[in-house]
C-alpha cells in the first residue's frame, strides 16, 4: 500500500521563510515585508527612499508639509502653523458632517456605515455650527481681499477634505491655500 501526500491548496511554501520548530507554520511576514507595499507607493509618487515610511506622505497636506520641511522658501509647501490651521479645519469640517448629517468625500477612519450616535447637546451643535460658519466667513473674506472669490475656499476644502492626488493639485491651488490657511491661523490664535 502507497501512501499518497495530499497537497493543500494555495501558496505553495517559500524555502526561506523562518517557520516554527514545533508546527512547522511560518511566523509570518517581516516588519519590512508588511509596509514594503506602502512604501512602495509613497516612491512611486515621489517621496525619497529613506523618507518614504514618514507618516507624513499619506495625504496631500502632508506632502504639502513635508516640502515645506525640505526647504522652507519653497512656494509649493505648507509652514506647520498652516498644517496645524488645516488639520483645525478638517476637524471642524468633519464634526460639523457628523451633526448636520452629511456625508464626507472620503471616508473618515474608525466610523462604520450606518453606525449612529445619540445627538449631542444643542450647546454642541451651536458650537461646531458657530465655527463652521466664522471658518467659511473667513475663508470668503479671505479670497474677497486677494481677488479670487471663493476660490480661496474651495481650494481649502478640496485639498483638506477631498484629499486630491498630489498630482492633480494645481500650484494656484496651493497659493489659494496658503492664504486661507494663513487666515484660519489667525482666527484660531
Amino acid at each position: 500500500m502507497q501512501i499518497k501526500r495530499i497537497r493543500r491548496g494555495g501558496r505553495s511554501r517559500q524555502p526561506d521563510r523562518r517557520r516554527d520548530t514545533t508546527t512547522g507554520r511560518s511566523r509570518g511576514e517581516s516588519p519590512s515585508e508588511i509596509v514594503a507595499v506602502a512604501r512602495a507607493q509613497r516612491i512611486k509618487f515621489g517621496a525619497d527612499p529613506d523618507d518614504a515610511l514618514n507618516a507624513l506622505h499619506a495625504s496631500t497636506l502632508g506632502i504639502l508639509h513635508r516640502r515645506w520641511q525640505a526647504c522652507a522658501t519653497d512656494p509649493s509647501g505648507i509652514s506647520p502653523d498652516q498644517y496645524h490651521a488645516a488639520q483645525a479645519y478638517v476637524s471642524c469640517v468633519t464634526r460639523y458632517c457628523e451633526i448636520m448629517g452629511i456625508p464626507l468625500p472620503r471616508p473618515v477612519p474608525g466610523t462604520a456605515a450606518g453606525a449612529t450616535r445619540g445627538d449631542p447637546p444643542d450647546e454642541v451643535v451651536l458650537a461646531v455650527r458657530r465655527r463652521f460658519s466664522d471658518l467659511r466667513r473667513i475663508l470668503l473674506d479671505c479670497g474677497a481681499e486677494i481677488g479670487v472669490g471663493s476660490r480661496v475656499n474651495a481650494a481649502v476644502y478640496r485639498i483638506c477634505i477631498e484629499d486630491p492626488p498630489i498630482e492633480a493639485v494645481q500650484p494656484a491651488e496651493i497659493e489659494n491655500l496658503r492664504y486661507g490657511l494663513n487666515a484660519v491661523a489667525r482666527y484660531l490664535r
